[in-house]
């Protein structure tokens, strides 16, 4: 939320001009008045009593009137914003996302440190220098979580490549195997009745998809191909 003061700021042009612009997109029917304005009532000191308060009430406009002020106030910031703005949906359009540079960094830097974490708790375990089957076992599921990571993460950088895979062929899930194995975890869970409901047929189109071919050829022909489309 801003205010129009905070808008002038923002792109260099008089609380008049501002005001204008945001008139217009009202009366435009550009947007709802009653939708993007909040008011808030505070408190302020009287010009002209001493020691008197009086309460005023300012007026704040959410995003959307931000990015129309800014497509038509002329000035060099809203130029910038512009130009920043067309390259947002640029992105969206055209690549159907949009990147924040800083926060993308951020988070690789999170991603590399907890690596480390993980890998550093992995040759604990390996030196066994703690005890006990509880902490082991946690810190194998945190090591195999650390390897997980890494794969998403080749993945997110389209840098995963196929290793070592099975092409032999022990069975053809059927549909019918599936419901089956998907009764026997409902059972074993508890038996909710919010649990493995099919909303169509979806899933049963899942399970076709992974023995797809194309002239002759399956598409997904390793089995770990299938089981990871299927999931």
């Amino acid at each position: 939320m801003a205010h129009s003061n905070q808008l002038s700021d923002l792109f260099n042009k008089d609380r008049t001009v501002i005001s204008k612009h945001i008139s217009n997109i009202f009366k435009e029917n550009e947007l709802d008045k009653e939708v993007v304005c909040t008011k808030f009532a505070h408190t302020t000191q009287h010009g002209a009593i001493k020691g008197k308060t009086q309460e005023a009430t300012s007026i704040y406009y959410n995003l959307d009137v931000i990015i129309s002020v800014g497509y038509r106030v002329k000035s060099k910031q809203g130029t910038q914003f512009r130009q920043w703005a067309t390259q947002r949906l640029k992105d969206y359009l055209v690549k159907g996302y949009a990147i924040n540079e800083k926060r993308l960094k951020e988070a690789e830097n999170k991603f590399q440190e907890l690596k480390q974490a993980v890998c550093l708790l992995e040759t604990i375990v390996k030196t066994k220098v703690i005890t006990g089957d509880e902490a082991q076992g946690l810190l194998k599921v945190l090591s195999d979580y650390a390897f997980a990571l890494d794969i998403l993460d080749q993945y997110d950088h389209q840098t995963l490549k196929i290793g070592e895979t099975d092409y032999k062929e022990v069975f053809r899930i059927s549909y019918k195997e599936a419901k089956k194995a998907i009764e026997g975890l409902k059972t074993k869970f508890g038996g909710s009745q919010l649990f493995g409901n099919e909303k169509d047929d979806s899933f049963k189109g899942s399970l076709g998809n992974i023995y797809q071919t194309f002239d002759g050829i399956e598409l997904y022909s390793s089995v770990e191909e299938k089981a990871a489309h299927l999931l």
